[in-house]
């Protein structure tokens, strides 16, 4: 089964070793690549806050150049979307590390059952190191608790302009049986591809697999015929897929 992994190029990488070592082949289609702003990251740390929101390890990249400059903030508590962001999370030195289930409403749950447990009403906003463009339903579930925040754009993800001849070597020509997609913003792009429209032929029986219901939304006809939603937000699930 050839499976097209569409994340960014280090993640995609991680992900397609993990598809060869369950015996299936991986093509890789990175279409968006990290564009970080330590700087602005520095900065938003230099401000008060009471604990740090992620919701990818690309925010931990970025906090990753300023390492040096950290020591004082390993011991804030730190709220990431899911394991595989905590785990890079603690990698780097996070000593208080919690973890959600996999999506922006389930850690907006957890940071307001945390803040309540604690009645800290008026202490520090959190800080949110967030990519652009991003989805907005954690900031939207924030508001909804009445949350203070601040979101700090820590990076942006760039949308790789292919020319059709690239895609096609990145295919090798070959069809495609599964399309993985982690995020609405890499459904949009994937959809968008001229690409696509000249060579239906290589995804006539693809199935698309989608790690929410907010990441299948995006998906246009005539692939949203095709369409298969992780159980929980997370790449085990998604992979299960298969």
């Amino acid at each position: 089964m050839r499976v097209l992994v569409t994340r960014a190029e280090r993640a995609g990488q991680k992900t397609a070793k993990r598809l060869l070592r369950s015996g299936f082949e991986a093509a890789m289609l990175p279409l968006a690549k990290p564009v970080y702003a330590p700087d602005h990251a520095l900065t938003a740390l230099q401000q008060p806050h009471s604990a740090l929101i992620v919701t990818s390890t690309e925010a931990i990249a970025t906090l990753a150049a300023i390492k040096d400059t950290l020591h004082h903030h390993f011991s804030t508590p730190l709220f990431a979307v899911g394991s595989t962001t905590a785990k890079a999370a603690k990698a780097l030195g996070f000593q208080q590390v919690r973890t959600a289930d996999g999506d922006g409403a389930a850690l907006a749950d957890l940071l307001h059952v945390q803040s309540q447990a604690q009645h800290q009403a008026d202490e520090a906003p959190l800080l949110y190191l967030a990519g652009y463009p991003r989805a907005k339903a954690l900031e939207r579930a924030l508001d909804t608790y009445g949350m203070a925040y601040r979101v700090c754009e820590a990076y942006r993800m760039e949308t790789i302009a292919y020319q059709e001849r690239d895609i096609a070597q990145h295919l090798d020509d070959k069809p495609i049986d599964a399309v993985l997609l982690y995020s609405a913003e890499t459904a949009k792009r994937f959809c968008a591809l001229p690409f696509n429209a000249k060579n239906m032929e290589l995804f006539a029986s693809a199935r698309f697999l989608c790690l929410s219901q907010n990441v299948a939304d995006p998906v246009s006809p005539p692939f949203n015929t095709r369409l298969f939603v992780a159980l929980d937000p997370n790449e085990e699930s998604l992979l299960s897929l298969l």
